[in-house]
């Protein structure tokens, strides 16, 4: 179950919360675990006034300290000296800022964290569509107004859709493009936009819309609470629609079938349960043995944060089987979404395997933070910033794990009900099948 708060991390991003691993997936494995010193719930004092006499200031000066004390690694991304200097410029800033401008202020300072970190309040506003950026452009994937889907985002508020995301990234921490690209979801949210001058006034948005039919609408769409808005758009990712398979069944924890031209077993992984993993191994299992697979693709695109070690029966059963782990026998599909557990569990098939990774790096770098995550509430703002307070030090530095071939998805696939990256794992040859 994903947290409700608007995260602009890459982590869970604006819509989607930031989920946590329990732990390394691999209870054998060497690495470490960093953790920053034991602290309590970081709860700012309500303070009346900061140094300047803003409240807001003394927000800013506990978060800059919480932020150094909780997290195991804070400038990982960004030196410390750029975090100095952007505190330093929000001191001079926010005392004159607007409501929604100190807002986008204090989350320009968490965009230099980590995926695994974010920023969110409540209640906090989102326009009524969810959008996605495929590879050829912003498009509406779920709306209020159903007629909106599938169009593709020309601007908002008179600025073209190009400039708008530039805007939004210094917002998003992350650890990589993928990262970024999970965290831009916050490109619906009615503060941000105000915040950051996109819109002058926020019941007159402007969005305007190239229409499937070829037509351009300017709408000035409405809002709600991101609660409502999430639950009435049934968004519990940040990809939605009704095809291909793997997005239509994203709800379904774990499910399974057989492709029969290619003698693929096909495990979908979306989410961290006790009671799923047993039945796949043993459908898995049933498949190898009668012949009627030869080999096992994971597809662990959406997936993303949870209880990571609930992922290990089914990592130890596949890695430990010869019929699978072999080259040519294992095929796992990554994607933008892998926030925390996802990418562990992404890390431990790029390592410990031999499979072919296919479809996008992972939003988090390899040796990925984790939780216990520890929220730093901001009692004058309103506001809190939620870090992770462990490390997994596996010795893995690189700042995502790739895949070996990537595949992007358009907008003309996907709402064709294509789903090209699945296309191209089920071609790679299987040395095994006959």
């Amino acid at each position: 179950m994903r947290r409700t708060s608007i995260v602009v991390a890459a982590a869970v991003a604006a819509i989607l919360a930031n989920g946590c691993a329990s732990g390394p997936v691999e209870p054998s494995a060497s690495a470490a675990i960093a953790s920053s010193p034991a602290v309590g719930s970081a709860v700012a004092p309500s303070l009346s006034a900061g140094p300047s006499g803003d409240p807001w200031l003394a927000d800013l000066a506990y978060l800059d300290k919480q932020v150094r004390a909780l997290h195991p690694n804070p400038f990982a991304n960004n030196p410390e000296s750029v975090w100095v200097a952007k505190v330093d410029e929000l001191r001079q800033s926010l005392p004159t800022a607007t409501p929604d401008q100190r807002i986008v202020g204090i989350a320009s300072l968490v965009g230099l964290l980590d995926t695994h970190s974010g920023f969110f309040l409540g209640p906090l506003h989102a326009y009524d569509v969810l959008l996605y950026p495929f590879s050829d452009g912003w498009f509406v994937d779920r709306a209020r107004d159903s007629k909106l889907v599938g169009a593709r985002v020309v601007s908002i508020g008179g600025h073209p859709i190009a400039d708008v995301e530039a805007a939004l990234r210094p917002l998003v921490p992350a650890d990589n493009e993928s990262g970024e690209l999970d965290g831009l979801q916050i490109i619906s949210m009615v503060e941000f936009l105000h915040g950051l001058g996109i819109v002058d006034d926020p019941a007159k948005p402007a969005f305007v819309f190239a229409m499937p039919d070829g037509t351009t609408q300017t709408v000035d769409l409405t809002s709600s609470v991101e609660q409502t808005w999430e639950r009435d758009l049934g968004i519990i990712g940040d990809l939605m629609g009704d095809a291909p398979e793997s997005v239509a069944r994203r709800g379904e924890a774990i499910w399974t079938r057989i492709d029969k031209p290619t003698k693929t077993f096909v495990i979908s992984f979306n989410d961290y349960t006790e009671d799923d993993p047993p039945k796949a191994i043993a459908a898995m299992q049933a498949a190898l043995a009668d012949g009627s697979a030869t080999r096992v693709l994971f597809d662990m695109r959406y997936v993303r944060g949870g209880y990571g070690s609930l992922a290990f029966p089914l990592i130890e059963a596949i890695k430990g089987d010869p019929r699978i782990n072999r080259p040519g026998g294992l095929i796992v599909m990554t994607g933008r979404e892998n926030v925390s557990a996802g990418t562990i569990v992404a890390q431990a098939f790029d390592t410990q395997t031999q499979a072919i990774l296919v479809g996008e790096m992972t939003p988090a770098r390899a040796n990925n933070y984790l939780c216990e995550c520890r929220d730093i509430d901001l009692a004058n703002s309103g506001l809190s910033v939620s870090v992770p307070t462990e490390q997994n030090v596996n010795g893995d530095t690189r700042l995502a794990v790739e895949p070996d071939i990537p595949v992007a998805l358009s907008a003309a696939d996907f709402f064709a009900g294509r789903d090209p990256a699945l296309k191209i794992a089920l071609a790679l040859k299987d040395p095994a099948a006959k």
